[in-house]
């Protein structure tokens, strides 16, 4: 009987343990993401990289419009849609890594979190329909980010290629009547 008895108390401690193990590994993690990007500090860096790279990119399209100013109108205009099309693209280029660099300081820190507290997962609160505000994890990972520097590429140099007058300025031969 004695033998029973003891081998119920480690079935019962053991089905504790399991249980207890089990609570932990359920927790999850709420992040608002849209209050990431506008409260963290590498957001507001991001913001910043995006204003100085933006001007960049228009003191550019200036340079451009000013090697084209005197140019025939057909090609000025091409001239200037294709500059613009190309820095356009750029800014969109540079936009996706600031968010990346943003976003990947994010992970890090929700990783972070969830090793810390022995947590499944955490979950971005525009993919859930409904949750408690007790697991909203997102002043905790902003603090996080917020002690941590994002790094952001260099600034872009936009290139005017001077153009060829001579070219592109050739004047038609006189049509004989």
């Amino acid at each position: 009987m004695k033998k029973v008895l003891t081998a119920l108390a480690v079935s019962a401690c053991l089905f504790m343990t399991a249980c207890n193990d089990q609570a932990q590994s359920n927790l999850i993690g709420v992040v608002d993401i849209e209050r990431v990007m506008k409260e963290s500090t590498p957001a507001e860096s991001a913001r910043k990289h995006l204003d100085e790279v933006r001007t960049t990119l228009q003191e550019g399209y200036k340079s451009l419009e000013k090697e084209w100013e005197n140019a025939p109108a057909a090609d000025r205009q091409k001239a200037l849609a294709d500059g613009l099309n190309v820095l356009n693209r750029q800014m969109a280029a540079e936009e996706a890594a600031a968010n990346q660099v943003v976003h990947k300081l994010m992970r890090d820190e929700a990783q972070a979190w969830v090793d810390k507290n022995k947590a499944s997962f955490v979950v971005l609160k525009p993919n859930l329909l409904a949750s408690s505000a007790n697991i909203d994890i997102t002043s905790d990972i902003i603090a996080g980010m917020n002690a941590k520097p994002a790094q952001f590429a260099k600034l872009p140099t936009v290139q005017i290629s001077p153009r060829d007058e001579a070219k592109n300025d050739k004047a038609e031969p006189a049509k004989k009547n």
